[in-house]
């Protein structure tokens, strides 16, 4: 019930060790200050960040092109089967190069400046990410298989896996970070993240609803919004990653002593 009240958002970033206190579910989460403090953050990293986004989208086209040889769709008879080879290999080829991304919001949420060493320090941890990734997809792609197997290409077999696939997507947020902030094995990672995220699982989905209307809006007018707000989503995983989850307990005792010393 805590989460329903009105939290006065946070100007600053936490700097406390939550994780055992998400795990309980007892680390607070609120809808308006996850997205009054992306936003904030959001200029600071805005160059690098963006900088991050070019080469994602160029490594994209070229995994997209690849993945179009591998397994080619004819627009006379489209193959369902090769068209969700061509997504899960580009997802799965891209994942590593997004984690960059996403831990760059990682920092910025708590208010260290990524730097071009952020794409060396996520590619570490490729082999995890990749298997994070793999195993997500595989998921939902052998849910939503099942789903019509059963029910046909009907429009409930569509919505089901709708579903399934945003709530994993949900379920999954903070695996890849937690492998790369805390450095957990995947599986550590994936089950920590499914307990911590489905305790708050309604104020996640709160503030993906009103993420998406921002991401809308900033469309229409030539799409220049975009370019503030796809960083955005990402300040928006480490803003909720840094106020369920927190820094590790050496890092904050580290925070304390520095600021003791300049008071």
């Amino acid at each position: 019930m805590q989460d329903s009240k009105p939290n006065p958002p946070q100007k600053e970033a936490t700097q406390t060790d939550q994780f055992a206190a998400a795990l309980r579910g007892e680390a607070s989460l609120s809808v308006g200050d996850v997205i009054q403090r992306s936003w904030d953050i959001t200029l600071r990293a805005l160059p690098m960040m963006l900088f991050a986004f070019v080469v994602v989208m160029v490594v994209n086209g070229f995994v997209s092109v690849l993945a179009a040889q591998l397994f080619p769709v004819s627009e006379e008879q489209p193959s369902l089967t090769n068209t969700a080879a061509q997504s899960f290999l580009s997802m799965l080829l891209v994942a590593p190069f997004s984690a960059v991304v996403t831990l760059m919001g990682l920092k910025n949420a708590r208010d260290a400046k990524p730097g071009l060493s952020t794409f060396a320090e996520a590619l570490r941890h490729a082999p995890q990410v990749l298997a994070i990734t793999f195993i997500l997809s595989f998921i939902v792609m052998a849910l939503s298989g099942l789903y019509f197997a059963i029910l046909g290409e009907s429009a409930v077999a569509f919505a089901l896996m709708l579903a399934t696939a945003l709530y994993f997507q949900f379920a999954f947020l903070l695996a890849i970070p937690l492998v790369l902030e805390r450095g957990l094995s995947v599986s550590r990672a994936i089950i920590a993240s499914f307990i911590v995220v489905n305790k708050k699982m309604f104020v996640v989905l709160g503030i993906y609803i009103i993420l998406f209307i921002i991401v809308f809006i900033s469309a229409l007018p030539l799409f220049l919004g975009l370019l503030f707000t796809f960083p955005m989503t990402f300040n928006v995983i480490g803003v909720i990653y840094n106020r369920l989850i927190g820094v590790p307990e050496s890092e904050s005792k580290t925070t304390d002593v520095t600021e003791g010393d300049h008071s």
